[in-house]
C-alpha cells in the first residue's frame, strides 16, 4: 500500500511539473490552457475538459478553452452565474464532485456532448478559478468513474493546478490591458502627428507658400517620388511631413534618413540592412530603413550629399523597388514612397560628376521649391506669432506682444538662416523676456546691429542700446495713451518740452498712434 501511495504522489508531482512547464513555455493563453487540458487527459484519462471564464460586463459564463468538445458544442456552453453546476461553482467559490452525472439534475448538459442515457458512469468535477479571492471562472473535467479514491486524487490535483491557471490568466489580462493602452496611445500619437504636420499647420500666407500648399495637395495622394528643394532652414522636412500625413500612407511609417549624417560604409547598411557576417562587426542581421518604411514613406534628406558609389544601388531601388541586404543574396521587394530633399544645386553637381544624371531624373519627378524667408517677408509676423505662442507655452511664460522696434528689426533683417534662424531668435527672446513684451534687447546682437537706422552712434555701442530702449518706451507710452502726448509724457515722468524733443530726435510721429489701443497680439 505504501508503494502504491508513493506512485500516486510521484504521478501527481510529475503532472504538476509538466503543467508548470507548459505555463512557463507558452506565451499564448488559449494555447497554454489547451495544453494543460490535453495533459490532464493523457495523465488522468479524462473524456473532456473545459475552462469557463466570467465576462464581468455581461455577467455571463462561457467556455474559453475546451478539450474533447466540438467548436459548435463549445459555443453552446454559456451559463448565468448560479446556473447549472459550473454557474454554482463560480457563484459559491466551492468545488463540486459528482460521481454520476446521470443521477444529478443540476447537470444541464447544455453542450450536448454527454450521452445521459449511456450505460457508462461518468463523473464530473468542477473547481473554481480565483484571482485575489475573487472567482473568475471554473475548471471542469469529466471521466469514467473508477472509484471514490480516484476522484479524490483528481480533485486534489485540480485544486493545486487552478492557482497556476489563475496566475497565468491574470498575467495575460494585464498584458492585454497594456497592449490596449499602447495601441490607443499609438493611435493617439499618430493622430497628433497627422494634425501637427498637416498642410493646415504650415505657417505662411504669402503667394509663394500658397503655391507650395497647392503642389503638396496635388501630389499627396500619388506614390510618385517628390524632390523638395530650398535653402537650409526653409522647412523642407516639414513639407515632407505634410506630404506623408496628407497621403493614403499616413497610418504607415515615415522613416527619415539624413544622407550626410553617415559615412559611406555605414549609410549602405543603414538604408539596405546587412546580413550577419557581411563585414567585420556585423554580429547579427540588421533591417535597413527601406524595409522599415515598407508600406509608408522614406524621406532622404540632403540627397545631394549621397555618395557616388551608392547612387547606382539607390537608382535601382527607385526603379524596381527591390534590393539585397549587404552581404545577402535574397532579393527584397518593398512598397515605399520616396521623398528627397536638398539645398544643393544638383544641376551643377551633375556637371561636376558628383551626382548621376539618371538618378537626378529619377528623383526629380515632382519638384517642390521652398522659398527663402527673405522672399516671403509677409510671412514673418505670422511665424513670429506662431513661435512666440509655442515657446511661451513651453517655457510657461505669457507673451502679450512684441514692441514696434523689435518688429522693425525682424522685418528688416535678411535671414540667411531662414525660418530656422527666426525660430532660434524667438526662442532666445522668450527665455530672456522678463515681462509680457518682447523688446529689441531680447533679440540677438546680429539683428540689433542690422535694425532700424540711427544717427546716434555706431551700431552696437552703449549709446545706441540706450537710444533704442528710450525709443521703445516712448512708442509704448504713446500706444497705451492713444497718441496723447501729454499723458504719455506724464507716464514717463517727462515734461512736454523734453518729450517733444525726444519725438523729434527719434523721428516718431505721434499721429500714428491716435485711437490705437494696447493689443494682445504679437503683430502690434
Amino acid at each position: 500500500m505504501a508503494v502504491m501511495v508513493k506512485n500516486v504522489h510521484e504521478e501527481q508531482i510529475e503532472l504538476l511539473l509538466a503543467t508548470a512547464g507548459i505555463v512557463a513555455d507558452t506565451v499564448d493563453l488559449n494555447e497554454m490552457l489547451r495544453g494543460i487540458l490535453q495533459l490532464l487527459s493523457e495523465k488522468r484519462k479524462l473524456d473532456r475538459g473545459t475552462i469557463t471564464l466570467l465576462d464581468e460586463k455581461t455577467a455571463m459564463l462561457s467556455i474559453s478553452v475546451a478539450y474533447g468538445l466540438s467548436a459548435k458544442a463549445q459555443e453552446l456552453g454559456r451559463y448565468r452565474v448560479g446556473e447549472g453546476i459550473t454557474g454554482r461553482v463560480v457563484q459559491t467559490g466551492r468545488s463540486v464532485t459528482i460521481p454520476d452525472i446521470r443521477k444529478d439534475n443540476r447537470f444541464l448538459n447544455r453542450t450536448g456532448a454527454r450521452d445521459i442515457k449511456s450505460t457508462r458512469q461518468i463523473a464530473f468535477l468542477c473547481v473554481p478559478i480565483k484571482i485575489e479571492g475573487k472567482t473568475i471562472g471554473a475548471l471542469s473535467v469529466d471521466k469514467e468513474y473508477e472509484g471514490t479514491h480516484n476522484l479524490d486524487d483528481d480533485l486534489r490535483i485540480l485544486k493545486i493546478m487552478t492557482p497556476m491557471l489563475a496566475q497565468a490568466i491574470k498575467l495575460n489580462r494585464r498584458v492585454e490591458q497594456d497592449r490596449k493602452i499602447l495601441r490607443d496611445e499609438n493611435l493617439r500619437l499618430k493622430q497628433d502627428l497627422k494634425g501637427k504636420f498637416s498642410i493646415q499647420n504650415m505657417v505662411g500666407n504669402s503667394n509663394s507658400m500658397q503655391e507650395v500648399y497647392r503642389l503638396i495637395e496635388q501630389v499627396a495622394d500619388s506614390p510618385s517620388t517628390v524632390l523638395i528643394r530650398g535653402e537650409s532652414g526653409t522647412g523642407k522636412e516639414l513639407a515632407a511631413n505634410a506630404l506623408h500625413y496628407a497621403s493614403p500612407r499616413a497610418s504607415k511609417p515615415l522613416i527619415k534618413v539624413n544622407c550626410n549624417a553617415f559615412p559611406e560604409t555605414l549609410l549602405e547598411s543603414e538604408l539596405f540592412g546587412h546580413e550577419k557576417g557581411a563585414f567585420t562587426g556585423a554580429l547579427e542581421r540588421k533591417i535597413g530603413r527601406f524595409e522599415w518604411a515598407d508600406g509608408g514613406t522614406l524621406f532622404l534628406d540632403e540627397i545631394g550629399d549621397f555618395p557616388p558609389n551608392l547612387q547606382v544601388k539607390l537608382l535601382r531601388v527607385l526603379q524596381t523597388r527591390e534590393f539585397e541586404r549587404l552581404g545577402g543574396r535574397e532579393t527584397i521587394k518593398v512598397d515605399v514612397r520616396i521623398i528627397a530633399a536638398t539645398h544643393k544645386n544638383l544641376e551643377e553637381a551633375i556637371k561636376q560628376s558628383t551626382f548621376r544624371e539618371d538618378l537626378y531624373y529619377r528623383i526629380n519627378v515632382f519638384p517642390i521649391y521652398l522659398p527663402p524667408l527673405r522672399d516671403r517677408k509677409d510671412d514673418i509676423m505670422l511665424l513670429v506669432d506662431h513661435f512666440l505662442e509655442s515657446y511661451g507655452k513651453f517655457n510657461h511664460k505669457k507673451i502679450a506682444r512684441i514692441s514696434t522696434p523689435a518688429i522693425e528689426m525682424l522685418t528688416s533683417y535678411h535671414w540667411p538662416g531662414n525660418v530656422r534662424e527666426l525660430e532660434n531668435c524667438l526662442e532666445r527672446a522668450v527665455l530672456l523676456c522678463d515681462n509680457e513684451v518682447i523688446r529689441s534687447e531680447h533679440l540677438p546682437p546680429s539683428l540689433r546691429m542690422a535694425g532700424h537706422e540711427s544717427s546716434i552712434a555706431p551700431a552696437g555701442s552703449l549709446v545706441e542700446i540706450v537710444g533704442n530702449k528710450e525709443r521703445e518706451l516712448i512708442i509704448d507710452a504713446l500706444k497705451k495713451n492713444r497718441g496723447f502726448q501729454k499723458r504719455a509724457a506724464a507716464e514717463l515722468g517727462l515734461t512736454e518740452r523734453i518729450f517733444n524733443y525726444r519725438l523729434q530726435k527719434y523721428h516718431i510721429d505721434p499721429r500714428l498712434y491716435k485711437g490705437s489701443k494696447k493689443k494682445t497680439v504679437t503683430n502690434e
